[in-house]
């Protein structure tokens, strides 16, 4: 599975698709109970005790595609570059394509049969996944006191007990992109962008045309769907769970799945994605598939990248009511170290090296502001960032910032995010019980409340029993 010893930085591979649909052995959210004992069997990974780390995700190396940057290449050339150079040990990027990292089986099933990878990188949505399965390596010890440099949005859900398990490398806030010429198309203006739920309906059918949807939902089900739709839910004044026992039978929660239920059925949004699924821009987005469609503001990165010209603005997630808080969640990837590695320690001193360390505040800078255009995780990154005028110079991450975020305008370097929380972790069981209840009103037109009352009684029953870390954001 990993490559023979080389002396040079290798610039990467693709993962092996014949091995993995070999492994590839049940849907991609088996439910925890079933996958930790088979995450916790793992005794020994492939990984031989020589030679180059293996660091698997779904950045680099890549061409092509609605969520390929070139500068994201670049940043991981040089991040390799400057390991092996200061450490003389190398490192090998698996890329995995961003769709199959989210719904595909392909880590999971590594680490069923001992082909597990020394790194990976992992959303919050999937934490438990790994965590309950007893394969994350704790990294307190190796990541010290630049523990306290993290916006507690990012490090929150990766942390159990006091202990961190994965090192955030950034804070990815959700908000609303739309096509310029597709509003001027319509006789709309930036004054007609929808600040309410029932405006954005309305606005997305006055986009709508014959070969135009107005707006696009995510329809898969997968983390990155459910993502997407808890903003609305914490918007209406609801939760998932509550401890150990479900929150989903809830005014709030039928009202935020009313309002994706009636997106679809009103026929303003589409029941399918193109490319990559709903968080490929260029796919649906630039194409002129949807006029609105909602996304994490490294969007414009892939936009700026695979869509070259096009003209698109941004605006944050419209709410309930006018006064509401225009709440947004806030994800980002986490690199993890393998417990069963035998070079664990040595992939937890990359992992804090790479994205946490005091040396990295630079390489972070850049990652934020220029290859991937996302918030920061940590504190210092941001606080650099506008010493440096970069915020101040950024129209994207200013309106990522201020607007959707809600940071203080006198003190953009807050400790809080206002309006940002962090992606909360469930246990996949739970997920998929939101998951069915999307998947219920948006494609088969079940009410609402007859879909919530469905999910909560699978949420309590899946947590019957559980004695997992504790879920939530």
């Amino acid at each position: 599975m990993h490559h023979p010893h080389r002396p040079h930085v290798s610039p990467g591979r693709t993962l092996p698709t014949s091995r993995r649909s070999v492994l590839r052995t049940g849907a991609a959210l088996t439910g925890a109970g079933a996958l930790a004992p088979a995450l916790a069997a793992c005794s020994d990974p492939a990984s031989a005790t020589t030679g180059p780390l293996d660091f698997w995700q779904w950045y680099a190396p890549q061409s092509g595609g609605g969520y390929a940057v070139g500068k994201q290449n670049q940043w991981f050339a040089k991040l390799l570059k400057d390991w092996q150079r200061q450490s003389g040990t190398d490192l090998d990027l698996t890329y995995i394509p961003v769709s199959q990292y989210t719904e595909g089986t392909q880590l999971q099933a590594a680490f069923s049969a001992d082909q597990a990878p020394d790194l990976f990188i992992i959303s919050p949505g999937d934490f438990l996944r790994y965590y309950d399965g007893g394969v994350l390596y704790d990294l307190t010890d190796e990541l010290g006191d630049q523990a306290n440099d993290f916006y507690a949005s990012a490090l929150s859900t990766r942390t159990v007990d006091g202990r961190v398990y994965a090192l955030p490398m950034e804070n990815e806030p959700l908000a609303m992109f739309y096509g310029v010429d597709a509003f001027e198309k319509a006789g709309l203006s930036e004054g007609d962008l929808p600040t309410t739920w029932d405006q954005l309906l309305s606005v997305a059918d006055k986009l709508r045309t014959r070969r135009q949807y107005g707006l696009m939902l995510e329809t898969n089900p997968n983390v990155y769907q459910v993502f997407c739709w808890y903003p609305f839910l914490w918007q209406a004044g609801g939760e998932v769970t509550e401890g150990t026992r479900s929150a989903f039978d809830s005014t709030a929660a039928v009202k935020a799945l009313r309002l994706w239920h009636d997106a679809v059925r009103e026929g303003v949004a589409p029941r399918t994605t193109q490319g990559g699924g709903g968080g490929d821009l260029v796919a649906n987005l630039a194409s002129g598939y949807t006029a609105m469609q909602q996304m994490t503001i490294p969007g414009s990165a892939f936009l700026d990248e695979g869509a070259k010209g096009f003209r698109y603005g941004m605006f944050p997630l419209p709410v309930p009511e006018p006064g509401a808080k225009p709440l947004t969640c806030m994800g980002g990837w986490a690199i993890c170290v393998n417990k069963k590695s035998p070079r664990a320690k040595l992939a937890a001193q990359f992992a804090v090296w790479a994205v946490a360390g005091s040396d990295s505040r630079s390489r972070m800078v850049d990652w934020a502001f220029d290859a991937k255009k996302t918030l920061p995780a940590r504190r210092s990154v941001m606080e650099q960032a506008i010493s440096d005028g970069r915020l101040a110079d950024d129209k994207v991450m200013k309106f990522a910032a201020y607007d959707v975020v809600g940071l203080p305008k006198s003190d953009p370097g807050s400790a809080t995010t206002p309006l940002g929380r962090g992606e909360p972790r469930f246990p996949p069981e739970v997920a998929k019980a939101v998951m069915d209840a999307l998947q219920a009103v948006m494609l088969s037109g079940t009410d609402p409340r007859t879909a919530a009352g469905r999910a909560s009684d699978q949420i309590d029953s899946a947590l019957t029993g559980y004695r997992g870390a504790p879920m939530g954001s």
